[in-house]
């Protein structure tokens, strides 16, 4: 057995090298695991441990996937719990999730597996601690490990802000309401945000960066903050949660301008991270909601999201802590979340498993999802280790109907989605080719 595992890995080793030839090094092989939801900070389990101590529990459980890396919450002081309003970024201890020794401990038996631990950075906005003229737009004072003083006001802020009414030149993004965005063109504050990202690297452990609503500052400066931390042969991700295109209640066919903006937004940050593609989570689950599955296949008769064109920039996911339970601002149908990852997982693409789905924690309240979730995702990730497939795989979509969806990856691996059981003979290969 060891002797042809050993063949079978050089098998695999040959496949990749020949396919991933616009694959980033250290890209091709990414299993991305969001390690929270929106409840992380709140959910005790009867125990008196926080959250960084819970999941130390579970990294055993959380290696035995084969993920690669872990993207772990926003690790700094915020207002509000979740850590998206961040306000001393410095201050790891007054977390809700944990303190910075629990948080360091935890980093250290990811890596110890192997797994690569990647932070939510939350830095188009900050969140001020003191009024100035009734505003809250004057920071508190820190100081950094290197004797920086961070001592930001007014100054900071886009002068474009619609409530904080900064001084600082025009917002290069789009803003946000709940604090005030930081005016990223500003050589200080990007040079502040470059030593805390550092350190975060250097002191704290971390390895790679989840960046927060990039639409809301310019591309180049995403691209800077990574070339200047962890460069760009490391694994960075980024939110930009494009809108779809509905016509009333029912969402157009062609998505290409959504798509069209993610593809933009890689141009311009010149691949610096991935991005989540939003389009082909709208388009996969309302083409298994509605079970109409020709929504699958483009009018080029490509994968219809972000990964039909950028497969090697495209994070795969169904749900995560602002699309799921308990925010549920846009729910994958819990009762075929397991259909939703025999697509990710099986095709090109970056694949991404929400935690929750895996330690299935709240069930009860998330419309019990189906128990036997954690397996078939487990099965599905070890096929496509199996396989080969990484995120430059081809794809041949053999049907695309109202309730069938038939694609071969790779010559490999054959996927079929939908409640339709009379799959057309003319569509599968010889049983001795493959097997179920």
């Amino acid at each position: 057995v060891a002797d042809v595992d050993e063949h079978f890995q050089d098998t695999v080793s040959q496949i990749k090298a020949q396919k991933c030839q616009h694959c980033k090094p250290g890209y091709s092989d990414v299993v991305l695991f969001q390690a929270f939801d929106w409840l992380s900070t709140r959910r005790s389990h009867g125990s008196d441990k926080n959250y960084y101590e819970r999941v130390l529990d579970r990294v055993d459980l959380i290696a035995s996937y084969g993920v690669t890396h872990a993207w772990l919450p926003p690790p700094s002081l915020s207002v509000s719990p979740e850590g998206y309003m961040p306000s001393e970024l410095y201050n790891l201890d007054a977390s809700e999730y944990g303190d910075e020794a629990s948080l360091k401990t935890l980093i250290a038996a990811l890596k110890a597996k192997g797994i690569v631990a990647v932070a939510d950075v939350v830095i188009n906005h900050r969140c001020a601690e003191y009024t100035t003229d009734g505003r809250f737009k004057s920071f508190a004072d820190e100081v950094t490990p290197s004797g920086r003083k961070i001592n930001w006001g007014a100054w900071a802020i886009a002068e474009d802000d619609p409530c904080f009414e900064g001084t600082g030149a025009s917002d290069s993004g789009d803003s946000i309401a709940m604090a005030p965005d930081l005016d990223h063109s500003n050589p200080e504050i990007r040079d502040a945000l470059i030593e805390w990202l550092t350190w975060l690297r250097d002191d704290v452990g971390f390895d790679g960066w989840r960046f927060d609503f990039v639409q809301g500052y310019a591309p180049e400066y995403a691209r800077e903050y990574v070339g200047k931390t962890v460069g760009f042969q490391k694994f960075c991700c980024a939110e930009n949660w494009v809108g779809m295109k509905w016509t009333h209640d029912v969402l157009d066919y062609d998505q290409n301008a959504p798509r069209r903006v993610l593809l933009d937004w890689l141009a311009a940050a010149g691949d610096a991270a991935a991005l989540f593609d939003f389009p082909t989570k709208g388009i996969l689950q309302e083409a298994i909601r509605r079970r109409e599955f020709w929504r699958l296949r483009d009018s080029r008769g490509e994968p219809p999201g972000l990964a039909g064109y950028s497969p090697q920039n495209a994070v795969l996911f169904v749900d995560n802590h602002d699309t799921g339970y308990p925010q549920n601002h846009w729910p994958f149908p819990t009762d075929r979340l397991g259909c939703g990852y025999a697509y990710t997982l099986s095709h090109p693409g970056i694949p991404c498993v929400f935690g929750p789905h895996v330690w299935c924690a709240d069930a009860s309240q998330a419309a019990c999802w189906n128990v036997n979730l954690p397996r078939e995702i487990k099965t599905l990730l070890d096929i496509r280790r199996r396989v080969g497939i990484c995120c430059e795989s081809t794809v041949t979509i053999l049907e695309a109907s109202s309730e069938l969806y038939v694609a071969n990856i790779d010559e490999k691996l054959i996927v079929k989605l939908g409640p339709r059981y009379d799959v057309p003979r003319e569509l599968l290969p010889s049983e001795d080719e493959f097997e179920l």
